[in-house]
């Protein structure tokens, strides 16, 4: 079944399943209310009866059914809930899948014009690589996509262990979507982990201290002793005593308490789904990818300490209830209690939650990366090379672009041509094909899949320069703009590295016999160094160049046609330089001149 019919059948079945759940829902409402009458009725036939205690008793009945149904009618509202988002995440995948918008995060707060390539590659933003792969529900995992997208793997055995990752999740289709939808039920806010490390921070203020172990226990025993001897004797005063140091030990205490209660409050629910996730991934079998058993192994003795975690936060936001604020914490100090219980499980646990979170956001990566890949059916998985440095591609197209619209082209370059220089006419396909390669090799060296027919690439960063822009508020002109990026990458080439190198129309930002004779100099200083590189161009006569440097320098062209007055582009790659021209012709048709 094609992705886009399984998204179809999913979207029915889901609208089948809320409909069933809502009718439950609505029978168990009046289950309900039946129940909560008998209660009533009990109720006023024991004062009615002169109180009767058969009817207290006869009460218990429909008490206990109410109890019964309130849980379960909790419990379908759950999976309302739960459903309603599966529902809402097949709509998003299947509009994606019929029409290529996204109606996912794009990641534009990610966005960085002074990274070496995400703005040229459309990396983050609307239509974006981010926008068609992000699946994250959490803050955690969707900072983590972000990272990993901005940073190519630079290790051939990191890549195919991520290529193993991807193949062994993209056909789990329920357990992916599973974890995407309860991920996006965590409802994370910003200051959720933000506060939980800054309480992971805080020094140990009550489970060290001996003192307050000691008088939490003590203080309640003292005040049981005093309330046993006023129903001995009637004397009062040892009770009031020991109550009014109860309330002093917590006066001198409330400072500290509210200062770590504000920074771990209202998390119960949080730490809980978190918990879940982690009990996902660790019930997931896993076959053959390295990776994934590691996370299986940290999500099976992460999952207990979070619920455990959830469960003394939930406890001690029971604090604001007056009930447990004045009654528990006169009587028995429950504050005191609470605060022992989450130091103990900081001090046990302090260095292993980044690690567990940490593993939300590689699993939410992951699921990411599958889903891409599970959408995307005729992609190929890349060879990485590690002999030498060579992309060679065949039928590579934009990830971007719909398959039917589409045009593919080939390329081999290190093998042995270090740089290509494409030459051609305006719209004629030069900077599309620039980030086709681009994109690609970004998706391949993250062990994803890539839009291409055969890809063979080798572990190098990407570094671009085709977008650049001016800033007033930077005080920087569109030229000093491109000079910063040009220098950016000369410096990263200095630390030899590996780098793929895209260019797009460089030094617009001076006149054109400087700009090719920048262009030439900029070309032979790239030549010495570790790298590989396709600069697009209407300088024709950087063709020459060709000439100079016959094994290192190759070059390319996209062309158009006029016929019968108008104009046709097939976007085919050729070898040679361009020869055909459309700029006036544009002009005279559009009536600009």
């Amino acid at each position: 079944m094609s992705p886009i019919a399984n998204y179809e059948q999913q979207i029915n079945d889901y609208k089948s399943a809320i409909s069933a759940v809502q009718q439950r829902l609505s029978l168990l409402g009046w289950i309900r209310l039946l129940c909560f009458a008998g209660v009533l009725f009990c109720g006023y036939a024991f004062f009615r009866n002169n109180f009767d205690y058969t009817w207290l008793l006869a009460g218990l009945l429909p008490l206990a059914a109410f109890i019964v149904v309130l849980v379960r009618y909790l419990s379908q509202q759950d999976k309302l809930t739960l459903l309603k988002t599966l529902l809402s995440l097949n709509e998003k995948e299947w509009r994606l899948a019929a029409t290529g918008q996204s109606g996912f995060d794009n990641g534009s707060r990610f966005a960085d014009e002074q990274h070496p390539y995400t703005g040229d590659l459309d990396v983050f933003g609307p239509a974006s690589l981010y926008a068609h792969m992000n699946r994250t529900g959490t803050l955690i995992g969707a900072k983590a996509l972000a990272e990993t997208l901005k940073q190519p793997l630079t290790d051939a055995v990191q890549i195919r262990q991520q290529q193993e990752v991807v193949r062994e999740l993209a056909p789990r289709f329920k357990f992916r979507q599973l974890f995407s939808a309860h991920a996006i039920l965590t409802d994370e806010q910003p200051d959720d982990i933000a506060g939980l490390y800054k309480w992971l921070a805080m020094p140990l203020e009550f489970a060290d201290r001996k003192w307050v172990n000691i008088t939490r226990w003590l203080m309640p025993l003292l005040l049981l002793g005093g309330a046993v001897y006023y129903f001995i004797t009637g004397q009062y005063y040892l009770f009031i005593l020991f109550l009014c140091l109860n309330w002093g030990i917590l006066g001198m205490l409330i400072k500290k308490i509210n200062g770590q209660h504000q920074l771990i409050s209202n998390k119960e629910k949080i730490f809980g789904k978190l918990a879940w996730l982690l009990h996902l991934i660790s019930m997931e079998k896993v076959e053959s990818a390295s990776l994934l058993k590691a996370q299986h192994e940290q999500a099976l003795a992460a999952r207990t300490a979070l619920r455990q975690l959830a469960r003394i936060c939930n406890a001690l936001d029971q604090r604001l209830n007056l009930l447990v604020g004045m009654g528990l914490n006169s009587f028995i100090l429950y504050d005191l209690h609470c605060m022992i219980a989450l130091e103990r499980w900081k001090s046990r646990y302090n260095e292993d939650l980044p690690g567990w979170l940490d593993v939300i956001g590689k699993m939410e990566v992951w699921n990411s990366m599958a889903t891409f890949a599970y959408n995307h059916p005729d992609y190929i998985f890349p060879l990485i090379n590690e002999e030498g440095t060579r992309l060679v591609a065949a039928g590579v197209g934009h990830p971007l672009i719909p398959a039917e619209e589409c045009v593919r082209n080939d390329i081999g370059i290190g093998s042995p041509q270090q740089f290509l220089i494409i030459t051609g006419s305006n719209m004629s396909g030069k900077s599309t094909f620039l980030r086709s390669v681009g994109s690609n090799l970004l998706l391949g060296l993250r062990g994803m899949p890539v839009c291409a027919d055969s890809f063979t690439c080798s572990p190098m960063q990407i570094m671009t320069s085709m977008r650049i822009k001016d800033s007033i508020a930077k005080h920087t002109s569109y030229f000093q703009a491109e000079l910063l990026r040009l220098q950016q990458i000369v410096e990263v080439l200095k630390s030899g590295e590996a780098v793929f190198i895209l260019l797009d129309e460089i030094l617009k930002g001076t006149n054109s016999e400087d700009k090719l004779a920048g262009s030439r100099r900029l070309i032979e200083h790239f030549l010495q160094y570790h790298c590989l590189g396709m600069i697009a161009t209407h300088d024709l006569e950087l063709g020459h160049m060709e000439e100079t440097y016959p094994q290192r320098i190759r070059n390319y062209c996209f062309e158009s046609t006029i016929k019968d007055d108008q104009l046709f582009f097939d976007y085919r790659i050729r070898e040679g330089v361009a020869r055909n021209k459309n700029a006036t012709f544009l002009m005279q048709k559009m009536e600009i001149i």
